[in-house]
């Protein structure tokens, strides 16, 4: 199985940002990924997705979370400003306040052709909106150690990043709805366990030898390698709309993947407890420390978490978007800020408002 770990200096980091397209005057989502493509040209910063009402941006490469932090503002609003030349507007959300996602006609190419041959009525339902953070590693025993370390922190990372409290003009009760929805994919969610890069290699060429999936990108988990970019990948965030949010994520994952060294991994059936508890609750949420026999509020675990890092963070540069962490656990994540959005207001048309004006401000 081909890598290309190790082709680049090992810990940059880049993000993709899935974007929602909507109509400026009736604040739902349009399906203008196409126009929004040709606005482009050339330009590598954008790409589709399986829905035609996303536009996804693709970073560059970054030496640390706090080179991408002071460049994130400007790409997003090339992205805007492609987007506006077409009639429509951007929003970083984990789902659409109000939109039917059923109704979102799919992107074209073979590959998301074969997606929704696979997935029949689940691929209609994808009108999902993700941030996906890669962080290089020099090799495939370095990725399966990253990926572990994530795993075990995919509740929390969940807390921080929920943003989708609303689907299909309802409020859900959850923080982040994206998630859920997603889930109806095969092979998402936690990733198996694996101890050894060969371990991973031998589940992947297995599944492919019997017609399961093509290749590894088959494997939608919260985390997983990335042989292509070489990079590990989580992908379990929904997509922020605050830049600053993301920044404080990127050097949170960016650290942890630093600091990741051989460990039993959390038993993923624990694991999957908390998780649930992220979804539903966001940081209000309580997790189980199921080997110590006790419950650790979803902020303490957040701020203890930070203090740990801080001397990798040093290390790397990014200290102060670390801190945006605990920014985050003050002000609260995108689901709660958007509910505030929507008492404000009572609109869900007011919070898509809120919501434009804060992915690409200036």
């Amino acid at each position: 199985m081909e890598s290309r770990f190790g082709a680049t200096a090992p810990y940059t980091v880049g993000v993709e940002e899935e974007f929602q397209l909507v109509d400026p005057a009736t604040r739902a989502l349009t399906p203008a990924v196409d126009e929004v493509l040709a606005a482009g040209g050339d330009t590598r910063l954008i790409t589709s997705e399986l829905s035609r009402s996303c536009v996804e941006m693709l970073s560059p490469v970054f030496t640390s979370a706090a080179e991408l932090a002071r460049e994130l503002p400007a790409l997003r609003r090339k992205v805007r400003s492609l987007a506006q030349r077409c009639g429509v507007e951007i929003v970083a959300a984990g789902t659409h306040p109000f939109s039917e996602p059923t109704e979102q006609p799919l992107s074209g190419g073979d590959h998301n052709r074969r997606v929704e041959e696979e997935m029949g009525w689940v691929a209609r339902t994808q009108a999902i909106y993700g941030l996906h953070i890669h962080v290089a590693v020099p090799d495939g025993d370095a990725a399966i150690r990253a990926v572990n370390a994530l795993a075990r922190r995919v509740p929390l990372l969940v807390a921080l990043s929920a943003n989708s409290p609303f689907w299909r003009g309802s409020e859900t009760r959850l923080a982040s709805t994206r998630i859920k929805i997603f889930e109806m994919f095969p092979r998402s969610g936690l990733p198996p366990v694996f101890h050894y890069w060969e371990d991973f290699e031998h589940y992947i060429e297995t599944l492919v030898a019997s017609g399961s999936i093509p290749d590894y990108s088959w494997c939608w988990w919260d985390a997983r390698p990335h042989q292509k970019f070489g990079t590990v990948e989580l992908r379990s965030p929904d997509v922020q709309t605050d830049a600053s949010y993301t920044a404080a994520l990127v050097a949170l994952v960016q650290c942890l993947v630093v600091g990741a060294e051989e460990e039993t991994p959390e038993n993923p059936l624990f694991n999957a407890e908390n998780k649930w508890r992220a979804v539903r609750h966001g940081m209000d949420a309580s997790f189980y420390d199921f080997t110590a026999g006790m419950e650790v509020q979803a902020r303490s675990l957040a701020r203890r978490l930070v203090e740990e890092l801080r001397p990798v963070a040093q290390d790397l540069g990014c200290e102060e978007e670390l801190g945006g962490v605990l920014e985050i656990v003050e002000l609260g994540t995108g689901a709660r800020l958007q509910r505030a959005a929507l008492q404000r207001s009572g609109s869900l048309e007011a919070v898509v408002d809120y919501l434009i004006e804060g992915t690409a401000p200036g």
